[in-house]
């Protein structure tokens, strides 16, 4: 295949505004940590209070076997007192690392790589764009602010905002964060209250998040995480594509949809640094037309997969900058 129909595929693939899937993998090169760097967070701030409690133990182990978070955690029934740990302790590391990145933009202003894919996709009528993610930072955020595009959350008010589910239909980008934002809390009597932008966590607030393992399957399906993976089916119902920026499909409840959607040939496209195992297996398996994106065994080339053939592009394309690069 050569290098023009290969463009021309890429391009055509995503040219009416996609539906995009963000995951952990498109935050990674902005400093936020990763699921390795989560897992040694948790240890090095939990074991001391919770070594010798079986789910701990295994937890811990599984870390030490060099397991990622999600898979350190898959398997093993926590305590209520272990998961709002490492829910509360989550939130610290994340929400530091996005201050931080916070603080460079607010002092030296620049263009997020995301900035320039949403301004891409916002020139469509009726200018939307709709993005699932399972991030809790704000990067998506930031980069609308800085595209000044308008972003609608599902929550409504300016310091203390409350949930109320609507979105737009025109003039925004609907943000879904499924399991759970930075700003999102619940209190001690079960309310829930987004207050932005805290850098300590107050006393009787428990970050709102949806955490990796086991737990997360039920998590989603209560309060505001159901309402919002509610907002996300009938999104992905209607997509007439999918782009797929650092998401490692590991999420059944969002991929049945997504499943159903690319076995009736709506095409999806996938950017990351390396496509999993799992999500290889799901796209070969069920989509009619897929693209994945991702860094080759030499650094500075670009393994591009379609339908089955792949390809090797001499460049960085897996990148949003790189992608951008095909597309524009």
């Amino acid at each position: 295949m050569d290098l023009d129909t290969i463009l021309k595929t890429i391009q055509s693939a995503v040219t009416e505004t996609p539906l995009i899937m963000v995951g952990s993998g498109a935050s990674a090169p902005h400093g936020l940590p990763s699921m390795h760097d989560l897992g040694k967070h948790l240890v090095h701030q939990l074991s001391a209070c919770y070594r010798g409690t079986p789910c701990w133990d295994n937890f811990e182990a599984n870390i030490a076997n060099d397991d990622d978070l999600e898979t350190a955690l898959t398997g093993i029934e926590l305590t209520r007192e272990v998961l709002a740990d490492i829910r509360c302790e989550t939130w610290n590391l994340i929400s530091s690392r996005d201050l931080a990145v916070y603080e460079q933009l607010l002092f030296s202003p620049k263009m997020l790589p995301l900035t320039r894919l949403l301004k891409k996709f916002y020139q469509a009528h009726p200018r939307r764009i709709d993005i699932i993610t399972t991030n809790y930072d704000r990067l998506i955020e930031y980069a609308c602010d800085l595209a000044e595009i308008p972003c609608t959350v599902g929550f409504d008010g300016y310091y203390l905002k409350h949930f109320s589910g609507s979105f737009a239909d025109k003039n925004s980008v609907n943000l879904l964060k499924v399991h759970g934002s930075l700003d999102v809390f619940r209190d001690v009597h079960g309310g829930i209250v987004s207050a932005p932008m805290l850098s300590n966590l107050p006393t009787g607030l428990i970050p709102e998040i949806i955490t990796p393992g086991s737990s997360k399957y039920a998590a989603i399906l209560h309060g505001t995480h159901r309402e919002l993976l509610l907002a996300a089916d009938e999104r992905i119902k209607r997509a007439r594509s999918f782009l797929c920026i650092g998401y490692g499909f590991n999420d059944s409840q969002i991929q049945e949809g997504i499943i159903t959607r690319i076995r009736a040939g709506i095409p999806i496209v996938s950017i990351t640094q390396k496509v999993s195992d799992s999500a290889a297996h799901l796209l070969v398996n069920n989509a009619q037309h897929y693209i994945t994106i991702q860094q080759d065994e030499i650094p500075d080339k670009t393994a591009v997969c379609i339908d089955n053939h792949i390809e090797i592009l001499d460049g960085t394309f897996w990148t949003i900058d790189g992608f951008m690069s095909l597309i524009d």
